[in-house]
């Protein structure tokens, strides 16, 4: 058994304990066996049926949404080991609040180290499609691969530059306020990550999409939305769930008008981004303007991830601020190079 099946085995039978012998543990105990253990506090919160601001409550006796950063390092002497956690459920709570890329993908799968060999199925129609077979002869066979597709996953990270002394004074629950919006950045990071990878291949080099021209050069109309759906759908047999288009793109599709010229949406409105031919709208931060990408979300690409958000965490809990940095090792890989179509009007 693999080491990793070893490590979540004892992961589950720490987090099955009793609730009364999973709550006696508190402080450096409790930080040091989770460190031990790869379990962060939500995860521990989740098996006693509780949260950051409950535990706090009962265990410390303080409030989150009301007490400063310097009471609460003195509210108890292990409060400061879970400060990390304070800090981590504020930018993880970002990361979450707004990034689309969840929507987009097959999956977030955690991988062991930041190299991997991408699994994947080269589609060929003459060999993939049913036949019938003689007696005695050959299957079509569909052939998943490894070992040719390898994707180098990056380090993402943001800084936090304030010493304590600016921080000490300000309420924890306005100092998560600002750890949210750092969170919310990493999340459109990710976002523009996931837009460069549809729209022209993940790290492996080997992964470009089908691209076809518009119905026009340098601008976009109601055609060249039946041409990436169609494209994707019965060129490509792939479902077309969404389409990404950039700032200026997103306007330009709702400005449009479809023959018989009648308005295509209800954008002004309700405010709400629409659904052309059946696939949302997504606008994404590195969408170039001259392309719009249509993918089936179910099959385009998953999220691989060997490092969750990291903290500097001996900095927080011993008050040292200057410089406090926090990381993800993380990247994105296309799973079917067909189940997505470029559309390009740049030609």
């Amino acid at each position: 058994m693999s080491q990793r099946d070893d490590l979540m085995r004892e992961q589950m039978r720490f987090l099955s304990q009793d609730a009364d012998q999973l709550g006696a543990l508190r402080g450096r105990e409790l930080y040091e066996t989770l460190e031990g253990l790869d379990l962060t506090h939500r995860q521990f919160f989740r098996a006693l049926d509780t949260n950051l601001e409950a535990y706090c409550a009962r265990e410390f006796g303080v409030d989150l949404r009301r007490i400063s950063v310097e009471r609460f390092f003195h509210s108890d002497p292990d409060a400061k080991w879970l400060f990390p956690e304070v800090v981590r459920d504020a930018v993880i709570t970002g990361m979450h609040r707004k990034p689309r890329y969840p929507e987009l993908i097959v999956r977030d799968e955690r991988i062991n180290g930041s190299v991997y060999d991408v699994p994947h199925v080269d589609e060929d129609p003459d060999q993939e499609e049913l036949r019938s077979v003689a007696e005695g002869a050959a299957i079509p066979e569909s052939v998943i691969r490894y070992g040719d597709r390898v994707v180098r996953l990056d380090k993402k990270g943001r800084g936090v530059i304030a010493s304590y002394e600016v921080i000490r004074r300000m309420s924890v629950d306005m100092l998560r306020v600002h750890l949210q919006r750092m969170g919310e950045r990493l999340g459109r990071n990710l976002d523009a990550r996931l837009t460069e990878v549809l729209f022209a291949g993940d790290a492996s080099g080997q992964t470009a999409p089908d691209v076809v021209n518009s119905h026009s050069a340098n601008e976009w109309g109601y055609e060249d939305l039946l041409l990436g759906h169609l494209a994707l759908s019965l060129n490509n047999h792939f479902t077309p769930t969404h389409m990404l288009t950039a700032p200026h793109t997103t306007g330009e599709v709702l400005m449009m008008n479809h023959p018989p010229h009648m308005p295509l949406f209800d954008f002004a409105k309700t405010g709400a981004f629409p659904s052309p031919l059946g696939m949302k709208m997504v606008p994404m931060p590195g969408q170039p303007e001259s392309k719009i990408t249509f993918l089936d979300a179910g099959y385009a690409a998953q999220k691989l991830t060997e490092q969750e958000l990291l903290l500097e965490n001996d900095k927080l809990i011993n008050q040292q601020w200057d410089r406090a940095y926090m990381t993800i090792v993380t990247d994105f890989a296309i799973v079917y190079e067909k189940a997505r179509i470029v559309v390009s009007n740049d030609w």
